[in-house]
């Protein structure tokens, strides 16, 4: 649908007839069309393209208008699942080979997420990506390997975007695996082609032993524009100017600091010209949504004298994760400018001060409006009404009451409330073994009838061995802990002083959201 969107612009463009360059902000419009795109961006109260007469107009007056932001590195399907640390373990850990043995994962990390995945899978993802909304986010990488793609559902998932069946299915590749040489030589040959390839690669402590796994990157020829290395923290200068044709880091602080008290050499990375963004991660080590990844960023950045402004900070959350998917998607995301997406998200302002320290500031509470090709899909009663979202739910996040425009995957478009999302997943949690197996069963007489599958999920992070690696013979044995509010809220704060080996520096995330 088209949509007209009147604020402080803050396009972050490289276009020249929008912006004299990527930090001007300005009163304007930005004007989306039918096909999802945005068709101009204007100054003041100029006049816009033709064929907007009767779109929908949202003045949200002073505050901030931006791309939505981006979130290149989380893994959706253990999004339910409060922060874990396991009790036995005193010291950091030295990479991520490390954890999923650790005695406690298992029960408290696998079992119950794939309980949650195999009874409710739709609510699951229904869960995950309004969690991702609310904090601003349109695109998120890491949705869990499915039998069918989900594009055009809520927000983009970024291995599943087709563009309205644009693109091919190879053109966005991920593994959180480690891969042996011989499938990494094929990554190369595709990504020479023009695919992205989002790889956790080196994740641990510095010049611990899986630094080998981007030696194999490098041997293989997958050092390339188009590679989207997720962590990377074991890594130094070094390695780094082997990178010969730079391309993307996704940098998740939180995460790193959790597991192994250290993360990314971000400045040895920002020397090579290795284009720099954010990733949340996974609820039992990361950010409930990017906006708050940002806030450690900044945390950082601060402890250890880096010189990464506000503004960024911000890039890393917009223009600078929608430049690594411009290529493989063929349309611009992350900037506002003609032709690019129209996804926009609106945090709450005043009108004065830096715009993007703002942002840095912002909590969930900020969030006014998000759009996902020109869809209002999140916001403020009143900016949802003003831009005629259709089928919207009263929700309360962070004590503030929103609406949200939120159909089912599998019921011909029939309006679904996140209380319902809770209500189910919260089915599952109560009653475990009994929801599996009634899922099992129905899926087995659904074959039998020659039914299509249902929705099919799988889990994507390392799993280590059996019985580590999938549920445990008894299901009986499998609890759930409860369901995790969206929003960072004061028992994600105790949960952070209580556990992981931080040393302290996560304590201060708080103070953001006093």
């Amino acid at each position: 649908m088209s949509l007209v969107i009147a604020g402080r612009v803050v396009p972050l463009s490289h276009d020249r007839s929008v912006a004299a360059d990527e930090t001007s902000t300005f009163q304007g419009r930005v004007w989306i069309g039918d096909d999802g795109l945005v068709a101009a961006v204007t100054h003041g109260q100029r006049a816009g393209p033709a064929g907007f007469d009767d779109a929908p107009r949202v003045d949200v007056g002073k505050h901030l208008v931006l791309p939505g932001f981006i979130d290149l590195h989380s893994h959706l399907a253990y999004a339910t699942l409060p922060l874990w640390s396991d009790p036995s373990r005193t010291v950091p850990y030295p990479n991520h080979n490390a954890w999923p043995g650790r005695p406690s994962y298992p029960a408290s990390i696998t079992w119950p997420a794939y309980a949650i995945l195999t009874a409710a899978p739709e609510a699951l993802l229904a869960y995950a990506e309004v969690r991702a909304l609310v904090g601003g986010t349109t695109a998120i990488q890491g949705s869990p390997p499915s039998n069918r793609p989900l594009d055009g559902w809520l927000i983009r998932n970024v291995e599943d975007e087709r563009l309205g069946q644009v693109l091919r299915a190879d053109r966005v590749l991920a593994s959180t695996l480690t891969l042996k040489p011989d499938v990494l030589g094929t990554r190369a040959g595709q990504m020479r082609n023009g695919s992205a390839f989002f790889y956790h690669c080196a994740e641990g402590q510095h010049d611990s032993i899986v630094t080998r796994e981007y030696g194999d990157l490098q041997t293989t020829g997958c050092l390339q524009r188009q590679l989207v290395l997720i962590h990377g923290c074991a890594l130094g200068a070094e390695a780094f100017a082997a990178w010969r044709e730079p391309g993307t880091l996704v940098w998740s602080p939180f995460s790193n600091l959790w597991l192994y008290g250290e993360t990314t050499d971000i400045p040895a990375v920002i020397e090579r010209g290795v284009n720099v963004c954010l990733g949340s991660d996974w609820g039992p080590s990361g950010t409930r949504n990017v906006l708050g990844e940002l806030k450690v960023a900044a945390l950082v950045a601060d402890e250890k004298g880096w010189a990464l402004s506000p503004f960024d900070l911000v890039r890393m959350i917009t223009c600078n994760p929608g430049d690594a998917l411009t290529a493989a998607w063929g349309r611009q995301a992350g900037r506002l400018q003609p032709g690019a997406l129209g996804d926009v998200v609106v945090v709450a302002s005043s009108g004065s001060g830096n715009a993007f320290k703002r942002v840095l500031d912002a909590t969930e509470q900020d969030i006014e409006l998000v759009v996902v090709a020109g869809r209002p899909l999140y916001g403020t009663a009143a900016l949802m009404k003003k831009a005629k979202a259709s089928d919207t739910a009263a929700l309360r996040v962070a004590g503030k009451p929103r609406r949200l425009s939120m159909t089912h995957l599998d019921d011909g478009g029939a309006a679904w409330t996140f209380d319902e999302v809770l209500e189910r997943i919260e089915q599952v949690r109560s009653h475990p073994r009994e929801e599996i197996e009634k899922a099992r069963n129905k899926a087995f007489a659904g074959a039998l009838r020659g039914e299509p599958a249902g929705l099919r999920l799988a889990l994507d992070m390392p799993t280590g061995k059996v019985p580590i690696g999938g549920l445990p013979k008894d299901l009986g044995r499998i609890v759930v802990p409860p369901i995790q509010p969206l929003a960072h809220d004061d028992d994600f704060f105790a949960a952070v002083e209580e556990g992981g080996f931080h040393g302290g520096l996560l304590n201060r995330l708080s103070a953001f959201y006093a």
